[in-house]
Formats: structure tokens, sequence, C-alpha cells
């Protein structure tokens, strides 16, 4: 779930998306250090592990009292803030120029030094404010130079162009409440600022999906799910570019980055689209739009989706359920335009002996077992990051049984994993009876074992048992489902460590190495979406200090006349050229602070918009106007001239630019001219739906239909083929009557309906030449 940094070196089909210092063996274990104190620091006092630790000790009759130390949520803030400093100004160099990248300089070494001292003086006397709300001269210094430090590394890490916006907004700030720079500091320093909401919702709830994310890429998840789509569609035409589509669709659900989706499984899609006859800014295309999606869906989303549910004081769980039909909408709009672009090409599926068997797939298709268990849990409404964390434990467990050179009965290994998963969640009244079920579950193994019925006492089998009994403890000891899936998580990487560190096979070491890897990796990733929190937190703290949230909101009304599809598309295009150098959170952060309460304020007195969200004093106006600018940040992505991930999608692809982020914003039309649909139907975002009748689920149905259908229209309208080449005034037609329909007004969408029977029946006579098309 980290955020899409810049993309600085093409070399061959590489891209390298953060061009770092490669440091001497003693500063990169600084770097590897301030990484694990993060992850570490997360567990134990942002996660309350060292409460659960306590706990557990404590019902086998250990009184351990130093676990119960307490932090202050900013204090916690405070500390990751230093490490990632440690990181930025050790990894990145000030400028992009390569003098700056063989050695760290002086000025890194005083400037990191400076943030890690402000940042830790607000660990150490935020007790003190809190207590007195007394902000001293010391205070303001530390505070501005921590100010300062943070844009400077928000600058070497994401560009210039949110520094220089947050500056802008600075100086606005300081000068309205009249240089008083106590009120300042206490504003962006101690109360909101830096250490605001957005980087609370970092702290709390991303990072717990970074880290997961970063082990599902590690252990091998990531790979499986690429090549299996692969498999399933590579035989049919334009399967490669089909499998990228949904492949990319559930990667994108744990990463979270477009970028970075783009670079992991793009790296093998993109080859096989081109193999298969797709032209370089077609399959170059394909890759960044699908990834760019994976934000929009659920259960995980992208790190903005958080910090939403944050704003809008819903539960994530229940953000997941409203987003489902436009993404699903998304990824439907986006498998349109790749089968009728394969068809225009004429394309063949690729040779089945090209992939792997299905029945491989299949056998192994408990190694998504950790989505599906995250999935459950946030839909159960456990915390985020919690059910990131118990997920964590059950991918851990489920790669090393998936390991074929390790000697095992997989089926039995499978049929364990799915026995105690399902126990974890189980509550209070089956304690004892998984407590027993899994410990015999261990006994039953450990006599396979003895008389060698496929089991060995290897790494499968110490991994099994150590999640076996620990389980058992847990149901025994009677502690809360929190508490029991949130260890498991925790230990499952001590586990999966220390029976790593002892194998003596490959893939013993391999998962050893992929494991503390990915605690490094999750350190380092979460540099770039943390700092883009904390710069934009400076924004949202000086709009709350001059108070100018609504009357900007009052300002944007007034320059669009109070006509609310002038303002849609005012804020379209802002979110949009803001997203080109401001990644996804920022742009969301930005936007639901500026443009959102415009929106919110335009149409809070008419119904629907008026009626609170089911269950929430949060009404459908807010909702469907952070849902707006949410979705067009994302898409920034793909829109030119930045286009972040179309430039990582044409770098591998070897195709002009250009063209290939023509065509993503073709292919991702669905994810322009969707939020119109939902913004003018809630309905469609499900939880908005006070009352549940067939008349209802009737109309949502249509709902749903008429956007596919539309999306159809719209896409024979700009690939210009249908069964054959069309004329360019029948494209023409299509196009305006499928963005007519975008009303989903019956009688318009019956209109298109009309025409493509039309193409359909007498396509032939509308035929044009390849080129005329």
């Amino acid at each position: 779930m980290s955020e899409e940094p810049s993309i600085d070196v093409v070399e061959a089909e590489e891209v390298v998306i953060e061009r770092t210092r490669t440091l001497p063996r003693k500063l990169n274990l600084v770097v590897d250090t301030a990484a694990i104190l993060i992850g570490l620091y997360e567990i134990l006092f942002i996660f309350n592990f060292n409460y659960t630790l306590y706990d557990l000790f404590s019902r086998l009759g250990l009184d351990l009292g130093f676990l119960k130390v307490t932090f202050q949520p900013k204090q916690g803030e405070a500390f990751v803030m230093a490490m990632l400093l440690i990181i930025t100004f050790l990894l990145y160099p000030m400028f992009k120029k390569e003098k700056y990248f063989s050695k760290v300089s002086i000025s890194d070494y005083l400037l990191g030094g400076l943030g890690v001292i402000s940042t830790l003086y607000l660990f150490a006397v935020y007790q003190r404010y809190i207590m007195t709300s007394v902000v001293n001269q010391t205070d303001v210094i530390m505070g501005l130079i921590a100010i300062i430090i943070v844009l400077e590394a928000t600058r070497r890490v994401l560009g210039w162009v949110l520094p220089s916006i947050v500056v802008l907004f600075l100086a606005y700030g300081i000068y309205a409440i009249g240089f008083n720079w106590n009120r300042f500091v206490q504003q962006l320093y101690f109360d909101e600022g830096i250490f605001g909401i957005p980087f609370f919702v970092m702290t709390i709830y991303v990072f717990a999906f970074v880290f997961f994310g970063a082990f599902l890429l590690k252990i091998g998840v990531s790979d499986y799910i690429t090549e299996f789509m692969i498999a399933l569609f590579g035989k049919r035409p334009g399967g490669p570019a089909k499998s990228a589509v949904v492949s990319s669709a559930l990667m994108g659900m744990v990463s979270g980055s477009s970028v970075a989706n783009v670079l992991t499984t793009g790296t093998f899609t993109i080859p096989l689209m081109k193999k298969a006859g797709y032209p370089p800014e077609i399959a170059g295309a394909v890759e960044p739009v699908s990834s760019t999606g994976g934000q929009l869906m659920p259960p995980i989303m992208g790190a903005a989706a958080f910090i939403m549910a944050e704003f809008l004081n819903i539960p994530y769980n229940r953000l997941i359920i409203a987003a489902v039909i436009p993404a699903l909408v998304y990824y439907g709009g986006v498998y349109l335009f790749i089968d009728l672009e394969t068809k225009r090409l004429g394309l063949k599926g690729m040779a089945a002996e090209a992939f792997k068997t299905m029945s491989y797939f299949i056998r192994k298709l408990y190694i998504l077992l950790p989505i599906i268990v995250i999935t459950v849990a946030l839909v159960w409404g456990i915390p985020p990051h919690i059910s990131a964390v118990s997920s964590l434990g059950v991918a851990i467990w489920v790669a090393w049984i998936s390991r074929d050179e390790i000697a095992g009965n997989e089926k039995l290994y499978v049929a364990i994993a799915l026995l105690a998963t399902f126990l974890m969640f189980t509550g209070k009244s089956w304690d004892m009876i998984s407590a027993l079920t899994l410990f015999a579950t261990f006994l039953v193994l450990t006599g396979l074992g003895l008389v060698k019925k496929g089991v060995e006492f290897n790494e499968k089998y110490w991994i099994t048992t150590s999640f076996l009994l620990f389980v058992a403890l847990t149901k025994y000891l009677m502690m809360t489902k929190e508490q029991i899936v949130l260890m498991t998580g925790v230990f499952g990487i001590l586990f999966s460590i220390l029976v790593g560190y002892y194998s003596k096979m490959d893939s013993g070491k391999m998962m050893y190495r992929a494991t503390y890897e990915a605690m490094i990796d999750a350190g380092k990733t979460s540099v770039s979406v943390m700092l883009a929190a904390a710069a934009a937190g400076l924004i949202q703290g000086v709009l709350t200090m001059t108070g100018e949230l609504t009357n900007i909101g009052y300002r944007l009304i007034s320059l669009t006349g109070g006509n609310l599809w002038l303002l849609l598309i005012l804020t379209m295009v802002f979110s949009l050229i803001l997203g080109m150098g401001v990644p996804t959170t920022a742009n969301y952060i930005i936007t639901s602070l500026v443009s959102a309460p415009a929106i919110y304020m335009l149409v809070q007195n008419t119904p629907p918009y008026n009626q609170p969200v089911p269950g929430y004093t949060t009404l459908i106006a807010l909702l469907a106007a952070h849902f707006f600018v949410f979705y067009f940040g994302i898409l920034a992505d793909v829109t030119p001239p930045v286009a972040l991930a179309s430039y990582a999608g044409s770098a591998i692809a070897g195709g002009d630019f250009w063209k290939t982020a023509m065509n993503a914003v073709k292919y991702a039309l669905a994810g322009y001219v969707g939020p119109y649909i939902y913004f003018t139907h809630p309905d469609m975002f499900l939880i908005t739906v006070s009352h549940w009748t067939a008349a209802t689920a009737l109309r949502v149905t249509y709902y749903v239909i008429a956007t596919l259908f539309v999306m159809y229209l719209l896409a024979i309208s700009l690939t210009g083929f249908y069964g054959t080449h069309l004329k360019k005034w029948v494209r023409g037609v299509v196009g305006a009557i499928g963005l007519a329909g975008i009303t989903l007004n019956p009688i318009l969408v019956g209109a298109g309906f009309v025409t493509w029977l039309g193409l359909k029946l007498y396509g032939a006579k509308f035929a044009g030449t390849k080129e005329a098309a």
C-alpha cells in the first residue's frame, strides 16, 4: 500500500522506481535497523501487542509488569517519523545527480540528525504538553525544525510538487494568524499538522497492510496469483491481457500502489502480452490500468481509503462494501475494452505448453487463504490492522506448506491449516473444544511422523506444530479472538525465522530470508506513503487553524454559479492535475479538504443526499463527495502528461509513452465516467440504502447492468470495432448515445440497446476499412 514514487531511470526492459543510494554495509545496517524498529514499535505499542503479551503471561501466572508500559499515540507517531527520517536522509540524495549518489554527505547527516532530534523531542515532552497545553520557546524551535525537515524529506522522496503546495499553505497560515509562532507550532507540531489524522491513520492501519503486502510479495503469494491467472486465461484469445486485468486486481488489493503493481505483475504479464501479439503501446497500457484499479478494489484498496474512513467516521468494513460495485464496474469496463481490442487485432490464445498445468494451481489454491481470511475478518468487523496481522500468520504458514521440496503430505497439512484457521476465529463457547481438537491434531501429526506415514520431522512439521500448539494454548487460556489472531500473526513471523534459521534446505533458508527481508521492505516502503500523509496533514492543519475549510467550499460554489455538474467537472480536473505531482493519499486529503466540502454543501439539502448513511450520522452527500474525489485522485496515475503507472508500463513494454498513456486513458474510461454515475445514483454504494426491498434490489441491478452496457457502447465507439471495423460516423453515433446513457435514463439506455442490436444484426453495412476506423 505504498505510494507511487518517481521513476528516474529506464534501462532496457527494467524500470527503477526509486533512485536511492547503494550504501556501505554499516550504513545499510542502520537503515535496516530503523526499518525493523518501525515494525517492532508498531506491533508492540501501536497495535498494543505489549498488553496482549502481558495478558498471555498473566494467565500463565507470570506478572510481567514492564510489559504494561504505554505511550501516547503522538509519541508513537513521533518515534516512527524519526525512523523514517533516518531511512530517508541515508537512502535518498539531496538532488538526482550522480555526484550525490556516491556517498552520504555532511548535510545528509546534519539534516537527518536534526530531524531525529526534533521528532524524538516531541516523544520526550508530549506528556508534559498534554498536562499543561503550554508551548515554550524550545518547543517552537524544535517544531519549526521538524516541519522544515519533514518537507525536505518529502521533497527528496516525492519531488517538488507536494512540498511546494504545502509551503504556500504554510505561508498563508502564518500570515493569517499574525505570525503567532507559538500557535503555529502548537497546531502543526503538537495538535495536528505533521502528526494529524492522515499520519495517525498511516501508523495505525496502513502500515499493517504495507507489512502484509511486503510479506505476500516476498513469500511468493503474488507470483502464484499472477501465474494462476495467466494459466486460467492464457489459452483464450487475448488471454495474457485478460489475466493481467484479474491478477492486477487481486494484487492491487494488497499492494495499494499502481506503480509497484506494474513493476511486479507487469514484468511478467507485459512480455507475455507482446508475445501474444499485442503492440507495445497496448501491452504497456493494459497493466497500468489494471494495476491502478487495485486501489479501488475491496477488501484492502489503497491507503487513502483508510483516511476516508476516519474523515467520514464510518467503519472501514462498511466503506469496502460501498466500493464493491464501483470496483466491479471499473474492471468490467477494462475487460470489455480488452476483449474488443483483442478481436480487432485478430489475436489468438497462447499454447498450453507455455503455462503450468491447471491441476498444479488447483492443488495450490490454499495459498490464497490469507486473502480470504483478511476479507472475512474485515467484514466481521475485526479492526483493519488486526485483520492484516492475523492474515499474515496464515500467509506464512501456507507458504511453508506449499514448498514442494520439503517432504510431507500436502493435503494433510492443508487440512490442518484450514482447521486451525477456522478454530482461531471461533467464539468463547468453542474455546475448550478448540484447544483439545488442536492438541489432538498435534498428537496425530506427531504419531504419523513417528511411523513415517506422510509426515517427517522437518520444516513443515515444525512450523505446523508451532502454530497448532500456540493456538491451542491461547484457546485454552480463553483469550479474545482479536488477541489470538494478533498473536498468531506476530508469533508466525518468529516461528518462520526460527524454523528457517535452523533449516538445512535451500527453500528453508529462502523462507528465512524472505521473512526478515519483508520486515525491512515494509519499513522502507512505508517512507513515501507516510511522508505524503505528514505533508498533507500540514495542509489540513493550516485549513483548520485559519478556518478556511468552510470558506473554500463557498468560494468554489460561487465560482461555478452553484451548478453541480460544473462543480463536479472542476473537481475532476483539479484532482487529476493535482495527482500529476502528488501521490494518491496526499491528493485525496487535499481534494477532500478543498473540493469535497463544496460538493457536500451544494447537495446536502437535496434528497437523497440529505439522508444519513443508515446506522451513522454522516450524510450521504458527504460519502458521495468523498468517493468522487477519491476516484479521480487515483486515476491521475494513468492520466498524461505525468501518468507514472503508464510510464512504467511503457518502459517495460518498450513502447511510446504518449501512445501508451492515451490507450490507458481509453481503457480506464469506466474510471473517468463511473464517479459521475455513482454520485448521481448513490444507491450503488449499497450502504446508502436504508431498506432493501425487491424493488430496491431490481433498481440497483438495473443501475449496474445499464452502467456496464453504457461502458460497452463507449468501448465499441473508441475501439472502432464490433465484429468488423466501423466507419467513423458510426463510431460517433454510438459514442454519443453511450455518453447520453451515462444518466441511466431508461429511454436513453433503451436507445443504446436498439443501436447495439442494429450493429449486431446489420453490422456489415456499417463496415469501414481498418484505416478509416
